[in-house]
């Protein structure tokens, strides 16, 4: 996959963004698997600020904050840090959430093994891909996702 690599790749963000979905393929012949972090359009054309790295089980697999563990399947751990960014909206006591889905997607796939939220916290919306090995990736983002697709060669 031209561009891929195993490097973290960074972006700042300027202005918070709201998640407001999460999605998972592989490709059916097992050659790549795409994952999207979708924001609400109505936040504006600045694209979202995000970190993605390969990190070991002793950190991806721990949840921001509390510092408490989180199983992940997989044998390596891709962590994806979406910032500043929310999975709701505040308006003094009304918090309206802006993700609803789940917070672990299962996939039984060869590439991914399952995605996870370990954080929400301080503005950072932590996710983890748990993935068969480390695989080159490369990312992608527009003003309302960001994507990520996975190497499956």
């Amino acid at each position: 996959m031209p561009g891929a690599g195993l490097d973290a790749v960074t972006l700042e963000g300027s202005e918070t963004k709201y998640l407001t979905g999460v999605t998972e393929d592989t490709e059916a012949n097992g050659c790549s698997a795409f994952v999207e972090f979708v924001f609400m359009k109505e936040d504006g054309g600045h694209v979202p600020g995000f970190d993605v790295s390969y990190q070991p089980a002793s950190s991806a697999k721990v949840e921001d904050g509390s510092g408490n563990p989180v199983e992940i399947e997989g044998d390596a751990f891709l962590v994806v840090k979406l910032t500043p960014a929310m999975t709701a909206t505040i308006d003094g006591d009304q918090v309206t959430k802006t993700y609803t889905g789940p917070n672990r997607i299962k996939d039984d796939g060869p590439i991914v093994k399952e995605i996870v939220k370990t954080g929400d916290f301080e503005s950072v919306v932590t996710w983890v891909i748990g993935l068969d090995k480390k695989r080159p990736f490369k990312s992608a983002a527009s003003a309302s996702t960001l994507d990520i697709t996975i190497d499956g060669s």
